[in-house]
C-alpha cells in the first residue's frame, strides 16, 4: 500500500481508503457516496475537518459504490472482542481488501489496517499522517472510541451501477441548496476584515483557509469525472446535462487553482494576512457560486 497523502489528489481521506481499499477510481466512490457535491463548513471555529466528509452515511454509501458493505466495529474492545478484530483483520489482509481504521494517528480522519504482527499486537497503518515513508505502528491504545480506532471491514455487495449514478445525482440536486448556503457563509467571512485583525488568529486561519479549498477544488475535480464517467448510463439528454455540469465544475477547480491548493507552507499563510490576497479569494468564490449555481441548474435537468 503506497503512503497517503493530501496535496496529491485524494484529499478526502473516507473516500480515498474506501478506493485503495478496493481498487475502485477515486472519483466514482467520491460521486457515489454523494461526497463530491458537497460543501460544509465551520463558519465561526473554521475548523478545517469540518469540510472532510466522514460521516457514517458517506462510509455506507462509498462502500456501495465500491461494490462492498461496510461492517463497522467501534471501540472500546474487551479481551474476547480483541481476539475476534485480529482474525478479521487477518481475514481482510488475506483479501486484499484492508479495513479502514479512523483517528489512528493525528485527528479522526481515516486511514487503512496494511499489517499486524500478533505479537503485542502491533497494528501497521497507513494514514495522511505518517510521519515517515513506512506504515505507522500502533498497539491496542490506539482504539478507543467512535473518534480514535473506529474500524470498518468490507464485505462484496455488488451493486448496479447506473443505479448508484442516479442515487448520487438525486443528492447531488439535493445538496445544492445547502452547500450554496455554506459557500456564502465561506464568502461573508473573508470580507469581515474585523476577523482576521488578530495576525495569530489569522495565521492559523489561513491554513484553515487553505485545507478547505483544496477539498473543495478535490470534491469538484472527482464530482467533474464522476459524471464524465456516468454520462455512458444515460440517455443523449440527460447525458449532455452531465456534460454541462461537469464542465461548470472545472471552472470551480480553475477558480480555486488560481488562489491555491495544494501542498500547504508558510507562503500562503503570509498571503492570507494581505486583506488584498483575502480579497481576490473572495472574488474567486463569488465566480465559484456562479459556477456551482450553473452545475446545479444542469444535475436537476438530468435528474428530471
Amino acid at each position: 500500500m503506497p503512503p497517503l497523502r493530501f496535496g496529491e489528489g485524494r484529499e478526502c481521506t473516507l473516500p480515498a481508503s474506501i478506493a485503495v481499499a478496493t481498487g475502485t477510481s477515486y472519483e466514482w466512490v467520491m460521486g457515489g457516496s454523494g461526497a463530491a457535491f458537497t460543501t460544509t463548513i465551520d463558519a465561526q471555529g473554521w475548523d478545517p475537518l469540518a469540510a472532510a466528509p466522514l460521516e457514517s452515511a458517506t462510509l455506507e454509501r462509498g462502500a456501495r459504490a465500491a461494490g462492498m458493505k461496510a461492517d463497522a466495529v467501534t471501540p472500546p474492545f474487551d479481551d474476547e472482542m480483541k481476539e475476534l478484530v485480529i482474525d478479521r483483520i487477518l481475514e481482510s489482509l488475506e483479501a486484499k481488501q484492508p479495513p479502514l481504521a479512523r483517528g489512528l494517528v493525528g485527528p479522526a480522519e481515516y486511514g487503512l489496517i496494511v499489517g499486524i504482527d500478533d505479537e503485542g499486537p502491533v497494528f501497521y497503518a497507513r494514514t495522511y499522517f505518517d510521519k515517515s515513508e513506512q506504515p505507522s505502528k500502533v498497539d491496542w491504545s490506539a482504539f478507543r472510541d467512535e473518534q480514535t480506532g473506529f474500524l470498518a471491514f468490507l464485505d462484496p455487495a455488488p451493486a448496479e451501477r447506473a443505479q448508484i449514478a442516479r442515487e448520487a445525482l438525486r443528492r447531488a440536486t439535493g445538496e445544492s441548496e445547502a452547500s450554496q448556503s455554506a459557500l456564502n457563509d465561506w464568502l461573508r467571512a473573508l470580507r469581515d476584515d474585523t476577523r482576521w485583525s488578530d495576525t495569530k488568529h489569522a495565521g492559523t486561519a489561513a491554513f484553515a483557509d487553505h485545507a478547505m479549498r483544496t477539498i473543495l477544488a478535490d470534491k469538484r475535480r472527482a464530482a467533474a469525472a464522476f459524471l464524465r464517467e456516468a454520462r455512458s448510463l444515460f440517455s443523449n439528454a440527460a447525458g449532455a446535462e452531465l456534460l454541462r455540469a461537469a464542465e461548470s465544475y472545472g471552472y470551480v477547480v480553475e477558480a480555486a487553482k488560481k488562489i491555491g491548493t495544494g501542498p500547504f507552507d508558510a507562503s500562503v499563510a503570509m498571503r492570507f494576512l494581505d486583506v488584498g490576497h483575502r480579497r481576490a479569494w473572495a472574488k474567486q468564490l463569488e465566480a465559484i457560486l456562479d459556477h456551482e449555481r450553473a452545475a446545479h441548474a444542469a444535475l436537476a435537468a438530468a435528474a428530471k
